[in-house]
């Protein structure tokens, strides 16, 4: 509910899912910018959408965000979660997933990480220029 509250206040479009938003295999990403309905409309340039698992920590429950939206290529993760360890990071990079981290928490990760991280600042600014 804070994520919706902080895109609610960014004006930013987006849908949850639940039981009549869902992707492939009845999957139910937490979010879908800008929706379900530009999601499943093959015309919609998949560049314009983003899916957004939220996760408090990672452990190995990231891997469900993966299969959550198959007309994606990358797909993001947000997180409290700190100091996720490289190897990690890593896998998560090669699957095409992207950690969402507020910036007060970016010091916990080393400096190569960290240049992979989107601060929830930079992830929304994305989806809004996406938006426009």
């Amino acid at each position: 509910n804070h994520l919706s509250v902080i895109f609610d206040r960014r004006g930013l479009r987006y849908e949850k899912g639940g039981r009549n938003h869902v992707t492939e295999n009845k999957s139910k990403p937490d979010f879908l910018f800008p929706g379900f309905s530009e999601y499943h409309d093959p015309a919609f340039s998949s560049d314009r959408l983003f899916l957004l698992g939220a996760k408090t920590t990672c452990k190995d429950r990231w891997r469900q965000v993966l299969a959550e939206g198959r007309r994606l290529d990358r797909k993001y993760l947000a997180t409290l979660e700190t100091g996720i360890s490289v190897t990690q990071t890593s896998e998560m990079i090669s699957q095409g997933l992207e950690l969402v981290v507020p910036a007060p928490l970016h010091d916990s990760y080393n400096a190569r990480q960290r240049a992979a991280l989107w601060s929830l600042a930079s992830f929304t600014d994305a989806v809004a220029g996406a938006q426009r």
